[in-house]
């Protein structure tokens, strides 16, 4: 004779009959498994990287480390100018090594990568319009006030500043984070270059209410230094991505007689991925009247996140880490 089956409530009540360690064992762990699997996941930050790649090294290295961030979703790398040097196709050198990182980072197919402006803002009511700035203005909206997009940028802010001009209505779903404009001793100073290169995109995202974070150079940012022998050291060999990065810094026309340089940009990067490495402040947007002139306004209802300090041995520390050193 065949018995029957015993149905799943049964035997479970048999299990704690015959062997109750065992069942609660078993009950545990279900509970344990059905319960990390109802946890939601932590969400991605959208991001896109405005970037003058192709002005200094330390780009090259912002860009590397976002692009391997499982905490980023990115979704764009836009070219931004950097004229001030008189390089009048300076937004298309940026476009091609942008294309260039996303080719070893097999990426190319997959992060939308629009060309930026290549000239600044005439003025704080004009923008410069762009493939940029309109993909900006597309993302910003895919979002809203609770899922907004972060725009990371590392050169010229001239495509964002565009993309708010253009369309105010993205104002509450981004966040535009940059790099330039000094900040010490809770007093703003003057911009060194990217201020330099298009001030009326500084002013207008200084006016608007977009919510906003400042990395200061050259104080804060400018403490993160790296050596060519430790990128060498850390990097070299751990892939097509990496290596760019090591061959780009040693046969650089200027950086390759240069054996440390900052990493400002990367600064940003991880302050952004790794909050824990960045002290933050938060304070009152300055009144920007020109690149070497700035009003402090402590109490200005315009309130803004300023990164104070940063830790730079956890900073490098975790670099080298997203590269696969070990």
């Amino acid at each position: 004779m065949i018995l029957a089956k015993p149905p799943d409530r049964q035997r479970l009540c048999l299990l704690i009959r015959w062997c109750p360690r065992t069942a609660l064992a078993a009950i545990s762990f279900i509970f344990a498994v059905t319960s990390m699997a109802a946890q939601p996941q932590p969400a991605k930050m959208r991001v896109i990287i405005d970037a003058d790649t192709a002005n200094e090294v330390d780009d090259l290295f912002a860009i590397a480390r976002a692009l391997v961030a499982p905490e980023f979703q990115i979704e764009g790398l836009t070219s931004a100018l950097w004229r001030h040097r008189g390089t009048p196709n300076s937004v298309e050198l940026s476009q091609a090594l942008n294309e260039k990182l996303l080719d070893l980072a097999g990426l190319r197919e997959t992060i939308a990568h629009p060309q930026g402006s290549a000239e600044p803002l005439p003025d704080i009511r004009t923008p410069q319009d762009s493939a940029a700035a309109r993909h900006i203005i597309q993302r910003a909206h895919a979002g809203s006030p609770t899922d907004k997009l972060r725009v990371l940028i590392l050169g010229a802010a001239t495509n964002p500043a565009s993309a708010l001009l253009l369309d105010p209505t993205i104002a509450d779903k981004v966040v535009f984070a940059f790099i330039d404009g000094d900040f010490r001793d809770g007093k703003w100073g003057p911009g060194i270059y990217n201020w330099k290169n298009d001030i009326a995109a500084v002013q207008v995202i200084f006016a608007s209410s977009v919510e906003y974070y400042h990395m200061p150079a050259p104080a804060v940012s400018g403490d993160l230094v790296m050596s060519r022998s430790d990128v060498r050291q850390h990097l070299a060999g751990r892939g097509e991505l990496w290596d760019f990065l090591v061959e780009y810094w040693e046969k650089h026309p200027r950086y390759g007689k240069i054996e440390r340089t900052r990493m400002w940009d990367v600064a940003l990067i991880q302050a952004f991925l790794r909050p824990e490495l960045a002290q933050r402040t938060i304070t009152g947007a300055p009144l920007v009247h020109a690149v070497d002139r700035v009003e402090q306004f402590p109490d200005n209802p315009r309130r803004v996140t300023v990164f104070s300090k940063i830790d730079v041995s956890g900073m490098l520390a975790d670099y080298w880490q997203a590269a696969g050193d070990r």
